[in-house]
């Protein structure tokens, strides 16, 4: 392929991904496997500049790095100064969730500029595309208002699942959108992808910036005037890629699991490592729950049922009612038998042998041919 469909126009692709570097550095390597792919492209990735490490290797395939300035997680001290304890906490945390509001729009509207900055002066984007990740729904929201195509890449599976009541507030605040994803064709977007991850673009703080500085409706899949939604107008089900290996995480037949993001000539000599050591604890977003003090109860589990972890310890081998010699020398007995499980013969032989299995697995390589078969041949019609 050349220039494309108009007169030689350079087509763009914009590679958005938010949070720590195990979520942000694999789509950078599927930036880079992309535009080395498809040189006909101009590649962009947008990213916070505390990755800034990425600028030369992706400039050496190039990829054009554009940073925006929020952080890709919140300082521990601030994390911890959150309590509703005292009235000198509830000051503080209210003093942090302005902190964060005034982050959120700050990081929106550099958002905006950098996607302005490479869609906003060509009269046609026949041929441009957004790839985000989860953390990065703002590129969403921008592909609709530059009218280009979005599809969701991510190295595991979706971190957020939507508040039980969810569908109930739903269907009562707006029945007619709830009939128009359960009504829905083949192939087009449907409730279950609202339900999976579209849910969360349905958020309020999403309807204001739609509103107020897109000016879209407030509502996806909603008319600008009427509020109706757009019964004429039905969109494809999004293309959704996982970067990690069935092997690892099952995930619904309609979602390509395209094998782990693990191509060390892509990944950059330098970041390798450091993913691979990461992969089995679901990549950065268990890095930042970690961080913030959260458990992660389903890989822990996971990793027990692969058969490469002993099995999780209960809460109170961890947190102690009692702080009696009994009960403390227990849970030190249960600590040790943990760690002596995972330093068995027999769960270094079964890492070893999944380890083989996502060896032979060229994540970055499938979606590369996925684009290529799902979003290409479109663009070139």
């Amino acid at each position: 392929m050349d220039g494309g469909g108009d007169g030689g126009r350079r087509p763009h692709a914009v590679f958005m991904a938010f949070g720590t570097r195990g979520d942000v550095f694999p789509i950078a390597a599927l930036a880079a496997a992309f535009a080395q792919d498809q040189r006909q492209y101009g590649v962009v990735f947008i990213t916070h500049s505390a990755h800034q490490s990425l600028s030369t290797h992706l400039a050496d395939c190039n990829v054009r790095y554009m940073p925006v300035s929020s952080p890709p997680v919140l300082a521990a001290e601030q994390l911890e100064s959150i309590s509703c304890d005292s009235v000198q906490s509830n000051v503080e945390h209210d003093s942090f969730s302005q902190r964060k509001k005034t982050i959120q729009v700050e990081h929106r509207r550099e958002c905006l500029s950098a996607v302005e900055n490479v869609f906003g002066n060509d009269m046609s984007t026949h041929g441009d595309f957004i790839v985000i990740n989860f953390f990065a729904l703002e590129g969403w929201h921008l592909a609709e208002l530059f009218q280009v195509k979005c599809i969701i890449a991510a190295p595991y599976f979706v971190p957020y699942s939507a508040p039980a009541s969810f569908e109930r507030q739903f269907k009562q605040s707006l029945p007619l959108l709830y009939k128009y994803f359960q009504e829905a064709p083949l192939n087009m977007v449907c409730w279950t992808d609202i339900t999976h991850w579209m849910w969360a673009l349905f958020m309020e703080s999403w309807g204001s910036w739609r509103n107020d500085s897109l000016n879209l409706s407030p509502i996806p899949f909603t008319d600008p005037v009427t509020n109706l939604p757009l019964w004429y107008m039905r969109e494809e089900s999004p293309l959704l890629l996982y970067g990690f290996s069935k092997e690892i995480v099952e995930c619904p037949d309609q979602y390509h699991t395209v094998g782990c993001f693990l191509n060390v000539q892509l990944l950059f000599t330098m970041l390798a490592e450091f993913l691979i050591i990461r992969y089995f604890r679901n990549s950065g977003s268990t890095a930042a729950a970690l961080f913030a003090g959260i458990p992660q109860f389903y890989w822990a589990e996971r990793l027990h049922w692969l058969g490469v972890a002993p099995e999780p310890l209960r809460r109170q081998h961890l947190i102690l009612d009692t702080d009696n010699a009994s009960s403390i020398n227990n849970a030190a007995d249960m600590l040790i038998g943990a760690i002596k499980s995972a330093l068995s013969p027999e769960i270094k032989a079964q890492a070893t042998r999944i380890a083989n299995k996502l060896s032979s697995e060229d994540g970055i390589g499938e979606a590369l041919r996925i684009l290529k078969e799902r979003v290409l041949p479109q663009i070139e019609s």
